[in-house]
């Protein structure tokens, strides 16, 4: 064998290698990426939603409570948004005083809520909650109580659901 023969099938070989070498690490790639949606697949979206329904539930018990500092920190995220009728409250400072601004001006308020759904999405973190409230004011006192809707964003951050979004609205008096 001539060395032009020689260093073109030396030059072959290492086009061919490389090529292989490519191949082999597109398919890691590829195996990565199967195992990834495998591990997204793995979530199971049922158990994720009874842990928004659990944790809603608790939320209600630490508001009938007036635990706010639980509230502020332990169920919503820090740059949470709160919407109430027309009062917005974004941030933990701000969610926080305006609790604790209610609890002092309600002290006997109470407070109940029922999930009527929860969606997950596939990636198991987030989730989106809707349902009813009821809310009297002043317990077994003379204000009237009122009942509305609300829809929460959870989201879930270092491993727990946290509420990013809250938004609550009463449902419309019935015409007199």
């Amino acid at each position: 064998m001539d060395t032009r023969n020689l260093i073109a099938a030396a030059l072959a070989a290492t086009l061919l290698l490389a090529g292989c070498a490519k191949t082999q690490d597109e398919a890691k790639e590829d195996e990565a990426q199967a195992a990834a949606k495998a591990e997204a697949a793995a979530v199971d979206l049922a158990a994720e939603e009874q842990a928004i329904r659990n944790r809603s539930a608790e939320w209600m018990n630490y508001a009938n409570a007036k635990d706010v500092p639980t509230i502020v920190n332990g169920i919503f995220s820090p740059d949470a948004i709160a919407v109430s009728q027309r009062d917005v409250r974004k941030g933990s400072a701000a969610i926080q005083a305006g609790m604790e601004k209610d609890v002092k001006e309600m002290p006997d308020a109470v407070i109940s809520w029922t999930t009527t759904t929860v969606k997950v999405a596939a990636s198991g973190d987030l989730a989106v909650e809707k349902g009813d409230y009821y809310f009297d004011p002043d317990g077994s006192g003379k204000k009237p109580a009122t009942a509305g809707t609300f829809v929460t964003v959870w989201e879930k951050i270092d491993g727990n659901w946290r509420a990013t979004t809250d938004v609550s609205t009463e449902n419309a008096a019935p015409a007199t």
